[in-house]
C-alpha cells in the first residue's frame, strides 16, 4: 500500500514539474467568450480552447477575471502571461505579441424578420439599440447618417429592451448577439444585415513571452480540424424552435392516428368475415370455370389455324421492316455527317483551325457517308486568292491549292475539267458533282464516283451540301464580326497609350502574362482569349484621369490617388457601353484585394471574379518590374518575394503560388529587355 502511494506521489511531482503554469487574465464579463454561469464557475469559448490546449501540451492555465482595463495593464507590465481574445491594433502591437488568428468577429445589425429590412438605408425609420462605447456605431453611421441610436450601459440591458419589444433593431458582434438571442429564445425572430466590420481576435502575450507564444501556437496547430468551431457551437448554436401550434398539431395527429388504428382493426375483422364468404363463392365459381375450360380448348384449336395465317402476314411485315431499316440507316448516316460538319464549322475561326485541316476533316466526313466509292473530293474557296482542293483514294489525301475561280456561271463540263486537273484523271465517267451553294454564293463543290447509290442517297448528299453551305455563310459572318471587334479594341489601346505614357507597353505585357498564366492553369481557349483582351483594355478608364496625374514623375498625393482609383469603374462603363460585358466585369475588379481592402467595391476572397484575380497578379507583377521615374523596377527574384509576401492579403493564395511556380520554371518568358 505504501509503495502504491509513493508511486502516485512521484507521478504527481513529475506532472507538476513538467507542467508550466500560465497566468491567464480576461475581462470579467465577455459572453460567450468568458463569464460565470449560474453555479459561479468560469465558462465560455475561451475556457474551452484553453482546456483543449492543455490536452495537447504541457501548458496549464490559471484563469483570473478582472475589469478589462486592469487585465490589459497586467499584461502590459508583464505581471500576467497572456490575455483573453482581443483585436490587434498598431498601438497594442508595440507592447504585445499576438497568437495565430483564433476567431473572426463580425459586427452586425440585427433586425426582426417581420420588418423586412433589406439594407442600411431602410434603418432610417427605426431606433437602433447599441451598447455605449461600441466603436462600430461610427461605422454604421457612415453607412446611414440618418440613423437614430439608443444607447445602453451593457449587453443585458440592451437584450432585455429587445425582449420587451422596446427595440426592434440593434448593433452587436455576431457571437455575442447569437449567445444572448439564444439565451432569451429570440434567435428565430431575428436576422442580420451584411457585416459592418470583420476582424480577427487573438490571444495576446507580453513581448517578453516569445517562447510561450511559440508553444501556444504549436499547441493550436495540434488541435483537430474544426475543433474551435465545435467549441463555438457549444455556446452559440441555436436551439430548435418548437412552436406551440406544432405541438397541438402533433397531438391532434396522434389522436387521429389512434382513431384510424382502432377503425382499421374493426374493418379488418369485418373484412375477414367477408373473405370467408367470398372463398365459398369462389369454390363454386371454380367448378363452373372448369367446365368452361373444356369449351375453350375447342375454341383454341380454331385459334391455332388462325395463327398460321398471322405468321404468313408477319413474314411480310418483316420484309417491310428490313427495307425501313435500310432507309433509317441512310437517314442516320446523313444526320451523323451533318452533326460532324456542324462541329467542324463551329471550330472554324480565323485563329483556331487551318483551312487545310478543315478541308481534310470535311472530306473524311463526306467519305464516311458514301457507301462505296472509287474516289471522292471537295473544292472550297480559300480566304486567300484562289481555291483549295482535297482528294482521297485508298492512300493518303491529296491537298492542292489552285488559281482557278469558282462562280455560278460555270458549267458542269468546266467543273469537271477542274476536277480532272486536280485528280490527274482523264476518264471521269460516272463522276457526280454537287455544288455547295447558299442563295447566290457558291462556296465549293463535292465530287465523287460511287456504285450502287440510289436516288434517296443522292438527295441526302444534296441536302448535306446545302446544310454545309448555310453553316459556312454564318461562320463567315461571325468571323467578320470577330475581326471588327479586335480592330476596335486595338484602336482603344492605341488611344490610351497616347494619353498615358506608362500604359505604353504595360497593356501588352499584362495581356501576355495573363495569357501565359491562363495556359499554365489549363483554362479553356475562350477564357484565355478573354483574358488577353481584358489585359489590353483593363486601364482604358484612365482617360478620365487628368493626364498630368498619370504622367507625374513622383509619388501621388492622397487626392491624386483618389482620382486614379476611378479608372476601374470608368473602364467598366466604357466597355459595357461597347457591348463587352464579360470583359467589363473583369476589368472593374482588377484592383480588388483578396483581403477586401481593394477598390472600387471592396470585394474579398472568392467574391472577386476568378479572371479578375488572375489579372490582379499579372498587373501587379508588371508594375513591380517596370522602371518608373520615382523608382527602379524590381528584379524577378524580388518580385517573387513580394508576391509571396502579399499572398492571402493582396493576392489569391492559390493563384499566387501557381504564378510564382510559373515564374521560377520559365523566367525567360518574363524577363523584358525594355525595363
Amino acid at each position: 500500500m505504501k509503495g502504491r502511494l509513493l508511486f502516485f506521489f512521484a507521478l504527481f511531482l513529475v506532472t507538476v514539474s513538467f507542467s508550466e503554469r500560465i497566468r491567464f487574465v480576461s475581462g470579467d464579463f465577455y459572453p460567450p467568450f468568458v463569464y460565470r454561469d449560474v453555479k459561479g464557475e468560469v465558462v465560455g469559448i475561451s475556457v474551452e480552447i484553453l482546456k483543449a490546449i492543455e490536452k495537447v501540451s504541457k501548458l496549464r492555465f490559471d484563469i483570473e477575471l478582472r475589469p478589462f482595463s486592469e487585465a490589459l495593464s497586467l499584461v502590459e507590465s508583464g505581471q500576467a502571461d497572456m490575455i483573453n481574445l482581443i483585436f490587434k491594433t498598431p498601438e497594442r502591437e508595440r507592447f504585445l505579441l499576438f497568437s495565430k488568428p483564433i476567431l473572426r468577429i463580425q459586427s452586425l445589425v440585427w433586425v426582426r424578420k417581420d420588418l423586412r429590412v433589406k439594407d442600411f438605408e431602410d434603418l432610417t425609420a427605426f431606433v437602433v439599440g447599441v451598447v455605449e462605447g461600441d466603436a462600430n456605431e461610427s461605422l454604421l453611421r457612415a453607412k446611414n447618417p440618418s440613423i437614430v441610436f439608443k444607447r445602453y450601459s451593457n449587453f443585458d440591458e440592451l437584450v432585455q429592451a429587445v425582449e420587451r419589444g422596446e427595440i426592434d433593431v440593434f448593433l452587436m458582434e455576431d457571437l455575442t448577439a447569437r449567445y444572448y438571442l439564444i439565451k432569451h429564445d429570440l434567435y428565430h425572430l431575428f436576422e442580420s444585415l451584411p457585416p459592418i466590420s470583420a476582424e480577427w481576435a487573438y490571444f495576446a502575450f507580453p513581448k517578453s513571452k516569445l517562447q510561450l507564444l511559440e508553444q501556444f501556437n504549436a499547441a493550436l496547430d495540434r488541435l483537430p480540424r474544426g475543433e474551435i468551431d465545435r467549441m463555438v457551437n457549444l455556446f452559440v448554436k441555436p436551439r430548435f424552435f418548437f412552436p406551440i401550434w406544432l405541438r397541438w398539431l402533433i397531438l391532434a395527429g396522434s389522436s387521429v392516428t389512434l382513431l384510424v388504428f382502432i377503425a382499421m382493426i374493426l374493418i379488418n375483422k369485418r373484412l375477414a368475415r367477408l373473405v370467408e364468404q367470398r372463398t365459398e363463392e369462389l369454390k363454386k365459381k371454380h367448378e363452373e370455370l372448369q367446365a368452361s375450360y373444356e369449351e375453350l380448348d375447342a375454341v383454341n384449336q380454331e385459334f391455332r389455324a388462325s395463327n398460321e395465317e398471322l405468321e404468313a402476314m408477319n413474314q411480310e411485315l418483316e420484309d417491310l421492316n428490313r427495307r425501313l431499316e435500310e432507309k433509317t440507316e441512310q437517314a442516320e448516316r446523313f444526320q451523323r455527317a451533318s452533326q460532324e460538319i456542324l462541329d467542324l464549322v463551329n471550330r472554324l475561326t480565323y485563329e483556331t483551325l487551318q483551312e487545310k485541316e478543315f478541308l481534310f476533316d470535311i472530306l473524311k466526313v463526306f467519305k464516311r457517308y458514301l457507301p462505296e466509292h472509287h474516289f471522292a473530293g471537295v473544292i472550297l474557296k480559300s480566304s486567300q486568292p484562289g481555291m483549295i482542293t482535297c482528294v482521297m483514294r485508298e492512300g493518303e489525301p491529296i491537298i492542292k491549292r489552285i488559281k482557278a475561280s469558282l462562280g455560278s456561271e460555270q458549267t458542269h463540263e468546266e467543273l469537271l475539267k477542274i476536277v480532272a486537273d486536280v485528280c490527274n484523271e482523264k476518264d471521269l465517267t460516272g463522276t457526280e458533282l454537287v455544288p455547295i451553294r447558299s442563295q447566290e454564293t457558291i462556296h465549293g463543290v463535292f465530287f465523287y464516283r460511287c456504285e450502287n447509290m440510289n436516288a434517296v442517297e443522292k438527295q441526302y448528299i444534296e441536302k448535306f451540301a446545302t446544310f454545309l453551305a448555310n453553316l459556312l455563310s454564318f461562320r463567315s459572318y461571325v468571323r467578320e464580326q470577330g475581326l471588327f471587334q479586335r480592330r476596335l479594341l486595338g484602336v482603344v489601346v492605341k488611344a490610351l497609350e497616347y494619353y498615358d505614357y506608362y500604359t505604353r507597353g504595360h497593356s501588352q505585357n499584362v495581356a501576355l502574362y495573363a495569357t501565359l498564366f491562363a495556359e499554365r492553369l489549363g483554362l479553356e481557349r475562350n477564357v484565355i482569349r478573354r483574358l488577353f483582351w481584358v489585359g489590353m483594355v483593363h486601364d482604358v478608364g484612365k482617360i478620365f484621369v487628368p493626364q498630368h496625374i498619370l504622367n507625374k514623375k513622383g509619388f501621388l498625393t492622397t487626392e491624386e490617388f483618389e482620382l486614379v482609383k476611378i479608372h476601374p469603374l470608368k473602364s467598366f462603363e466604357l466597355l459595357s457601353e461597347a457591348g463587352l460585358e464579360d470583359i467589363a466585369r473583369i476589368a472593374r475588379h482588377h484592383h480588388e484585394r483578396y483581403d477586401g481592402k481593394g477598390y472600387p467595391d471592396g470585394l474579398s476572397g472568392e467574391n472577386i471574379p476568378f479572371e479578375s484575380r488572375i489579372l490582379t497578379i499579372v498587373d501587379a507583377f508588371d508594375a513591380m518590374t517596370t522602371d518608373r521615374p520615382y523608382k527602379k523596377g524590381m528584379t524577378l527574384e524580388q518580385a517573387i518575394v513580394e508576391i509571396e509576401r502579399c499572398s492571402g492579403s493582396q493576392f489569391d493564395p492559390y493563384l499566387a503560388k501557381k504564378f510564382v511556380d510559373l515564374l521560377k520554371e520559365s523566367p525567360e518568358q518574363f524577363l523584358r529587355k525594355d525595363r
